[in-house]
């Protein structure tokens, strides 16, 4: 599992709906949420990612001597590589058509990876192209209900299986949460707090996950059609997962490896992830457009391992994204020709 992987379903921004005036807004005015897609929107997210990863490994309770001199080795070796710095920028791309005759939304939403490089120590290297970092779906969004079902997914086998599985409930639960934002209006200085509660997609058998937490977006101002916020966020993952077989019981005879089973309970990887940050954003409110947004994250993961052992990772992340629209501007009536005078 990649550690981009995980924050994926964090990378969505949320939209604002209201056209003001050219000039500053006072105070007093008040805006309202509208994050659900409108027609005839096609929007391009540029997302820049810059991360330093410090990891470490601790002996769990359960191990044995040998276990233990097996990870104090290993933390060693992590002490000398040192911090491993990473970057990968992103695009994001939403299109939406027109509504059909029963008032669904046709919605084309594609994701890739444009770059990205990986420093270890003293040595840069260019992270390895995955067919499986890019994807794309072909959904229909109802705006009357909120409802929303994917129709088609583009990318590598696993990923359209999880997108068949898990996606459709997880955007959902995010509409949801846009539907109630819609009620919920808010003026210049004060502050909004959106959960963040949902089930995550786990790519494994058998694997369950789920996100909580909390993010105050405060509209600092509106100024010539623009929203600006102020953010801060606090996040928990939680993810569960079958651990494989190790590979030593897999190849011995039937009946030890029966035995061995017998005598051991099934182990769980288990991955917990705490995080914070802050940050602000600038919204266009004419076209829901988020013309920019920036996200500095502190985060603490820890990990089980097979052997007994416990991967600790502290992550320091920047994330930036600039928006732009990339819908065509609606044709203009040509000017109808004056009549001729009659000489």
């Amino acid at each position: 599992m990649s550690f981009a992987s995980p924050l994926r379903p964090l990378l969505a921004s949320a939209l604002l709906g209201l056209n003001l005036g050219a000039h500053a807004a006072p105070a007093e005015t008040e805006i309202t949420f509208d994050t659900t897609p409108r027609a005839g929107q096609h929007q391009r997210q540029l997302i820049d990612m810059q991360a330093t990863i410090k990891m470490r490994a601790e002996a769990g309770p359960e191990a044995n001597d040998e276990q233990r001199a097996k990870i104090a080795q290993a933390t060693e070796r992590m002490a000398l590589m040192g911090p491993m710095k990473m970057s990968m920028q992103m695009q994001q791309t939403l299109k939406t058509g027109q509504p059909d005759a029963e008032g669904w939304l046709p919605l084309t939403v594609e994701m890739s990876a444009k770059a990205g490089q990986m420093t270890i120590g003293d040595k840069t290297m260019p992270m390895p192209q995955q067919a499986s970092r890019d994807m794309g779906f072909v959904a229909r969004f109802n705006p009357k209900d909120f409802n929303f079902e994917i129709q088609k997914v583009e990318g590598s086998p696993q990923m359209d299986e999880l997108m068949r599985t898990q996606g459709n409930a997880m955007v959902n639960q995010v509409l949801q949460l846009s539907k109630a934002l819609n009620q919920r209006p808010i003026k210049v200085g004060e502050t909004v707090d959106v959960p963040l509660t949902m089930s995550l997609p786990v790519p494994l058998p058998g694997g369950a996950g789920s996100m909580g937490g909390l993010v105050h977006y405060k509209l600092a101002r509106v100024d010539r059609g623009v929203a600006y916020f102020d953010l801060s966020m606090d996040i928990k993952m939680d993810i569960s997962a079958p651990l494989p077989t190790p590979a030593s019981a897999a190849s011995a005879p039937q009946g030890e490896a029966a035995s061995a089973a017998e005598g051991a309970a099934p182990k769980t990887m288990h991955v917990q992830i705490n995080g914070s940050g802050k940050g602000n954003s600038a919204l266009r409110l004419a076209d829901r457009l988020p013309l920019s947004n920036k996200l500095a994250m502190d985060m603490q993961m820890t990990m089980n391992m097979p052997d007994n052992g416990l991967m600790l990772m502290d992550m320091n992340m920047v994330m930036q994204a600039k928006g732009e629209s990339l819908a065509k501007p609606a044709p203009t009536k040509a000017k109808a020709e004056a009549p001729k005078k009659k000489s």
